[in-house]
């Protein structure tokens, strides 16, 4: 195990350390799904801020890893929504913490169309799930073969961002369990899973294009959050910055409840949304197949992201991160990083195509 210091793991690794000289990796994460061969569409449930996840029931697919290991994914409709924060910059600064330039990428927001259904993992793949994987095809992900990956010290109140020798998805500095989410994932990693389970499956597995990751994390929602615009309303939907994590870093903007969790919590322990997801907001930030760049200014239709660039993109939040980034349209400049880079909050859940699924 890792020196009892590196088991202070906490707080804001993955948003602040500093990707230069990372390796430059190639990488594709999979094929992108939602393209071909769906089952028909259905409605898009109103998704109130707040609500229960919808008791109509979703078509689900189980896809089998092997060893008894299974993943499991759920419909999700065709449908438009609006891409993007409703509220301005510096509106969301005023409201969340954080400086207004953060949140310019989240502009200009816009109408994007989903224009065929599909099946999303119910919940980020688990460290069960990347072992069948790994166990599988020998792979060896990016911080094993480079041999470390960014973890987090604290001391004396203050978070610092070092490079850990030895610390991996197999070591992450806190205890986890096979049913918590994976972390220390690079893009590639995730692309590997992904390319392995298609070939596996038969089916087209691949990480979600950031335009399908928030439609599926608002859900028919308009809100900040999954439960609304405020903060303080969140508890029992995510394990994010909490009141425990506070006391260790009393300068770091928390939510104001205890989740119960100082680091990952199991999956699909908090609410679901109305799709049926579990921790699209909170747990952990999840890859995301797009490079990162600037919206469309007008209507769109399937975007997959700009064509340039080498940063690729993270939503949604995770364990030991503050309101202002677990927001459903948070986007900041600092949620993009190079395919090869792994961290202590960082994993991913895939998109799929099934056809023939009735």
């Amino acid at each position: 195990m890792m020196n009892a210091r590196w088991i202070a793991v906490l707080m804001l690794g993955a948003v602040l350390a500093n990707a230069s000289g990372e390796p430059k990796e190639p990488g594709t994460a999979g094929q992108q799904a939602g393209s071909a061969g769906e089952a028909s569409p259905s409605t898009q449930p109103s998704g109130a801020p707040g609500r229960e996840p919808s008791a109509t029931p979703r078509r689900e697919h189980t896809l089998d890893l092997g060893n008894g290991v299974t993943l499991k994914l759920v419909e999700i409709p065709a449908g438009k929504f609006l891409m993007g924060s409703k509220f301005s910059a510096e509106e969301v600064a005023r409201r969340y913490g954080g400086e207004a330039g953060w949140y310019q990428n989240e502009h200009p927001r816009h109408e994007v169309t989903i224009s065929k259904p599909f099946y999303m993992g119910v919940t980020p793949v688990t460290v069960d799930q990347f072992a069948a994987f790994v166990k599988d095809s020998g792979y060896r992900t990016d911080a094993e073969k480079f041999g470390w990956s960014f973890g987090v010290e604290i001391k004396n109140g203050e978070a610092n961002f070092p490079r850990v020798d030895g610390c991996s998805w197999r070591n992450p500095g806190f205890d986890q369990k096979g049913d918590h989410p994976v972390v220390h994932v690079s893009w590639n990693d995730a692309g590997a899973f992904c390319e392995w389970l298609s070939k596996k499956s038969g089916k087209t597995v691949a990480l979600p294009t950031e335009a399908q990751w928030e439609y599926a994390c608002r859900a028919g929602t308009t809100t900040a959050f999954p439960w609304g615009d405020d903060p303080d309303d969140g508890k029992g939907w995510a394990n994010a910055a909490d009141q425990s994590l506070k006391k260790k870093l009393p300068k770091r903007e928390c939510f104001s409840w205890d989740d119960g969790f100082l680091f990952t919590s199991p999956v699909g322990h908090f609410k679901a949304n109305a799709f049926g997801l579990y921790d699209m907001i909170g747990n952990v930030f999840e890859w995301c197949q797009d490079r990162f760049g600037d919206y469309d200014k007008g209507p769109v239709t399937d975007p997959t992201g700009v064509d340039t660039g080498g940063l690729r993109v993270l939503r949604g939040g995770c364990w030991i991160i503050h309101p202002m980034y677990c927001r459903s349209a948070g986007r900041s400049l600092r949620l993009r990083r190079v395919p090869g880079h792994r961290l202590i909050d960082v994993g991913f859940r895939v998109v799929a195509v099934l056809a023939g699924v009735d």
